[in-house]
């Protein structure tokens, strides 16, 4: 070789290579910093997943889901209010008593359910301007109320009670769209990562990664150091492993309990609340068309709700049987939406009678739509019977009927989503459990590392 060779091969820079320490205590030091490191994620991860979802299971359960469900609350008030104008109107004692301490209990009931809306919302400024907003137009209906039952019998009475009947339907309205929009955030934050079944994906890799790690570790320190186990290594990895197997059933648990409750459970409770809205306004709609004699309204407010919201089309016998036993419901309607896809047997036995009042109720405004009067009747006529009377086989005796069946059907579906939201706030010691399984799973593969360190360097 020459020496121009020589020295061009004798001046070429060399080429530094990355590489793991050299020397065996400096590999174990290297190994113990990487399991640290490694289980710092793990720890964190599963800490955030039992407090977050805690958090927003209890973000649901104490405001998000009451408030929506205050809205349909007050709206099955102030129409149980219309109900009781309406057929203290037909019956002839309008003039002389008004609507009646029914009326006064209904409004005293949809202006709490309101004020208790108000205050759940009151991190939305949007919401309780519009909620103010309708509390303003309550004041107004009890006013009109109050005016109708000055104008006596005559025609001013009259009018003023379509007016606050119509006033009502824009009340509910304004309701119904609120709860729109909080039912719309409900699925939103029920569908949130944190407390989606996807959460346990990066949890679970970091996780996976960190016990690869350990089993890593551990054939290294039994081929370096000819050991046949290292006990605090595979302890260590079996703990993580099943901390892995702990936070992942949780996760699933709590998407589940709230699927159930924030999502089929609210709907359900909801369908309920507007089925006694419903109710309420076919025996008050019936009331007043036999108090105008039928006279068409000229109003443009949106029509009210009817049977067929209630149940279309309304089902025989039979179909309420199945719908006892467990069937899916083979109809359409609020009851229908209840009870789809639940077992429950105080909830279908709720539903069933509900169903069976509302065949009765029909029947019933029929009959007083027959005997009533061309001219209408505000004085306790034909027909006002069949509208005002309590027993079973009249309108308001059968509405009380479906209202005492809805009211049982809304304590089963609350007391199943109660239960279900307490199962997903539960973190199943998770809070406490993830940072101590982290921390000993920590210490047992720092104990199986180190160990081996401080015992090479005796032998050294």
């Amino acid at each position: 070789m020459s020496s121009t060779a020589a020295g061009s091969i004798a001046h070429r820079p060399s080429r530094v290579r990355p590489r793991l320490p050299a020397s065996t205590p400096g590999r174990l030091v290297a190994l113990a910093l990487l399991l640290v490191l490694a289980l710092i994620p793990v720890c964190t991860l599963s800490v955030l997943i039992a407090d977050r979802s805690r958090a927003t299971t209890a973000e649901l359960r104490d405001r998000r889901i009451p408030a929506a469900l205050a809205l349909d609350q007050a709206a099955a008030a102030l129409t149980e209010a219309d109900r009781a104008t309406a057929t203290s109107l037909v019956s002839g004692a309008f003039s002389l008593t008004g609507p009646g301490q029914d009326y006064q209990d209904a409004v005293k009931r949809a202006n709490q359910y309101l004020t208790v809306a108000v205050d759940l919302h009151r991190d939305d400024p949007g919401a309780r301007a519009r909620l103010t907003g309708v509390n303003a137009l309550m004041v107004e209906y009890t006013i009109m109320v109050g005016l109708a039952q000055t104008g006596g019998d005559g025609p001013l009475s009259l009018a003023n009670v379509f007016y606050a009947s119509d006033l009502r339907r824009t009340i509910v309205t304004g309701l119904y769209d609120q709860r729109r929009t909080d039912l719309a955030e409900i699925r939103a934050a029920r569908s949130t990562w944190w407390v989606g079944t996807y959460v346990a994906v990066p949890f679970g890799a970091t996780a996976f990664l960190a016990v690869l790690l350990l089993l890593f570790a551990h054939g290294y320190l039994r081929r370096r150091f000819r050991r046949r186990t290292s006990p605090p290594l595979l302890l260590g990895a079996a703990a993580l492993a099943a901390l892995i197997a702990w936070t992942v059933l949780h996760a699933q648990s709590t998407h589940d309990r709230l699927a159930e409750a924030a999502g089929r459970g609210v709907t359900g409770q909801s369908a309920l609340w507007q089925a006694r809205t419903a109710v309420h306004e076919v025996v008050g709609s019936t009331a007043l068309d036999l108090a105008s004699g039928g006279v068409a309204r000229t109003s443009d407010v949106k029509a009210g709700l009817t049977l067929r919201d209630l149940a279309e089309p309304l089902p025989s016998v039979g179909d309420i049987e199945a719908v006892r036993t467990g069937a899916d419901p083979r109809f359409g309607g609020l009851i229908a939406t209840a009870l789809a896809q639940d077992r429950s047997v105080p909830l279908r036995a709720a539903g069933a009678r509900a169903l069976t009042a509302l065949g009765a109720l029909r029947e019933a405004g029929e009959r007083a739509r027959a005997e009533a009067p061309r001219g209408g009747t505000r004085d306790g006529g034909a027909g006002a019977a069949m509208v005002t009377d309590r027993s079973p086989e009249h309108m308001s005796g059968a509405a009380d009927d479906a209202e005492a069946a809805l009211t049982d059907a809304l304590i089963a579906g609350r007391r199943e989503a109660d239960a279900a939201l307490a199962e997903a706030a539960d973190d199943g010691g998770l809070t406490v459990g993830g940072p101590v399984v982290c921390a000993a799973v920590l210490a047992l593969a720092l104990a199986g590392v180190l160990a081996r360190r401080f015992e090479y360097g005796r032998l050294r």
